[in-house]
């Protein structure tokens, strides 16, 4: 197998966004009264989008089956507060930039696709240092679809000129690892992300990795 297009997700994969998106979402609710949560449990429920974030926090629960009362006063509160805050506490992981400088040297193609609407995503990846490296940036609004269905995944490719055959997907939840397997990636599965409630035997990666620095060495091997 040749690869040639490695997809990363964001939050959680390369940036430890958590810190910042848990204060956004406890000032929203804090502004309406309503109690706050903990980092570790709103971690839980990253991975879908803000707006499902936002009405996760509203319900305290991870299944959304209705739109919370005051989700659209939450959300607006929530989007303006991250807007302004979203790289006080968040960090790159350890050795983002070595391992993405690597498969550049390399000559593989790099796309970033998460499902952050591209509001936040463009100036995160601005901000922190890591536009540069991708060739392709898909956000959770760039596609008529959002992970975990295969179509952003699908796309990129077409978009890069790359059979999902040589493409590989890398991220740390279900939606990333069901996305790429759907689209007929290849996949890796950081255990280190926001994984929520599945363990690493539920999202059944083909690689799982333990840090971004070994990513390279299991590309390496299947290339």
């Amino acid at each position: 197998m040749t690869v040639k297009l490695i997809a990363f997700d964001l939050d959680g994969t390369l940036i430890d966004s958590a810190p910042d998106l848990v204060e956004a979402v406890n000032f929203a609710l804090r502004k309406l009264g309503k109690p706050t949560h903990s980092q570790a449990t709103i971690q839980q429920w990253i991975g879908n989008g803000a707006d499902v974030l936002v009405k996760r926090a509203l319900l305290n629960n991870w299944h959304v089956g209705e739109i919370p009362e005051d989700f659209e006063i939450a959300f607006e509160l929530f989007k303006t507060y991250y807007a302004q805050h979203d790289w006080v506490h968040s960090q790159l992981y350890d050795g983002v930039l070595k391992t993405l400088q690597t498969l550049k040297n390399n000559g593989f193609k790099l796309a970033c696709i998460t499902n952050k609407t591209a509001r936040f995503t463009n100036p995160l990846m601005e901000t922190a240092g890591l536009a540069p490296y991708f060739d392709f940036i898909a956000s959770g609004d760039t596609f008529a679809e959002m992970k975990p269905h295969p179509l952003p995944l699908s796309e990129t490719a077409k978009l890069l000129n790359v059979e999902p055959k040589n493409a590989w997907m890398i991220g740390d939840s279900i939606n990333d690892i069901s996305a790429g397997k759907r689209a007929g990636f290849k996949t890796i599965a950081v255990s280190y992300g926001y994984a929520g409630q599945h363990s690493m035997t539920d999202l059944n990666a083909d690689y799982t990795v333990n840090s971004m620095l070994e990513i390279a060495n299991v590309v390496f091997h299947e290339k």
